[in-house]
């Protein structure tokens, strides 16, 4: 329960952070590191460990640069996106997720809204943190 707390105060900070903006939903790939970005199970991180959903599933995302998508499970649904690459910038679109009725998808729907709000992203180690300019929104790590 503690970890849900954190969780949620976390995203529900963040979300409000970044909320007000109004610039354009684009990622700037440019991998830093010593993991590859593609084809990772990237395990969303908070302070304490992965951060869990609904049946302790992890919140996590693939990124598949092959196939131009993104996909996971956003703590109670699946979702998948895809994106494209133009001039070393990459643009988040399409969104679209299962629609199971769960328990606070609120926090669902933050996490979302904050992949859509990645600008860049940096790959460190076993890290991979997704940014919006110099804010740190997300956290994943592989293994």
């Amino acid at each position: 329960m503690k970890i849900a707390t954190i969780f949620c105060t976390t995203l529900f900070a963040l979300f409000v952070a970044t909320s007000c903006s109004t610039t354009a939903n684009t990622a700037k790939l440019k991998p830093k590191g010593e993991v590859s970005l593609a084809n990772q199970n990237w395990y969303l991180v908070n302070e304490n460990d992965v951060v869990k959903g609904l049946y302790d599933k992890d919140v996590s995302i693939v990124i598949d640069e092959a196939n131009a998508t993104v996909s996971g499970f956003a703590g109670c649904n699946n979702f998948t996106a895809t994106f494209t690459k133009v001039s070393g910038v990459t643009s988040f679109v399409n969104f679209s997720e299962t629609k199971m009725a769960c328990p606070n998808l609120g926090k669902e729907k933050a996490f979302l809204s904050m992949l859509k709000n990645v600008n860049s992203y940096e790959v460190v180690g076993k890290e991979l943190h997704l940014y919006k300019g110099n804010i740190l929104l997300l956290t994943f790590k592989t293994t």
